[in-house]
């Protein structure tokens, strides 16, 4: 009996020393993507060292896979897409969760199912989501489908805080978000900035 038990102890330190070193190794790992990409990729896509332990770090990494994908162009408009890794990073997550739902077998009717459609939608959205320019306009994607157009010269400041997304905001005080995992992001913002300096 004090055989098994203390096998069963055993078993369990290697558990907990191999989560301790899978944790460190992780950390390490997100270190190094943290220092690695840092040089490879427009200012404030990849997530810097100070946000290493937050939970979105490794989503936002998949969210660059694609950011240097040829950009569509097509008489003078320039159309930007989310990139690859952002759409695999919505649609992963709604078939993670669908099979989460199914393992657990949940009902037809409950909170698995608001939660897909939510998901549903909000993938959809991405895959959809476009930004389009040219010299003059800049036409922005709205929550949930609809789209608002706004000259370069009404730009009047780009804020930067958040870390998915970069706000526009324009001379009639409207602010409008924009993704920053799209194809383009860097051109994009030289572009707006540009806009803001000229006024």
């Amino acid at each position: 009996m004090n055989a098994i038990v203390s096998d069963q102890i055993g078993q369990a330190y290697q558990g907990i020393w191999f989560a301790i070193l899978l944790a460190v190794a992780l950390y390490f790992l997100k270190v190094i993507l943290s220092i690695v990409l840092k040089g490879r990729t427009a200012p404030g896509l990849a997530p810097d060292l100070s946000e290493v332990g937050a939970p979105t770090f490794l989503t936002r990494i998949l969210a660059l896979v694609g950011h240097r994908a040829r950009v569509g162009q097509s008489l003078g408009t320039v159309r930007l897409r989310a990139t690859l890794g952002l759409q695999i990073s919505y649609w992963g997550g709604l078939v993670l969760l669908i099979y989460v739902a199914q393992t657990m077998q949940a009902p037809l009717v409950g909170i698995e199912t608001l939660l897909s459609a939510a998901v549903s939608l909000t993938a959809l959205h991405t895959s959809l989501y476009e930004v389009t320019y040219d010299k003059a306009e800049v036409t922005l994607p709205r929550w949930w489908f609809g789209r608002t157009t706004h000259r370069w010269r009404d730009l009047v400041a780009v804020t930067d805080k958040d870390p998915w997304m970069v706000t526009l905001h324009f001379a009639d005080g409207r602010r409008v978000k924009v993704h920053k995992y799209v194809v383009g992001h860097a051109e994009f913002m030289a572009l707006a900035r540009d806009a803001v300096r000229s006024i």
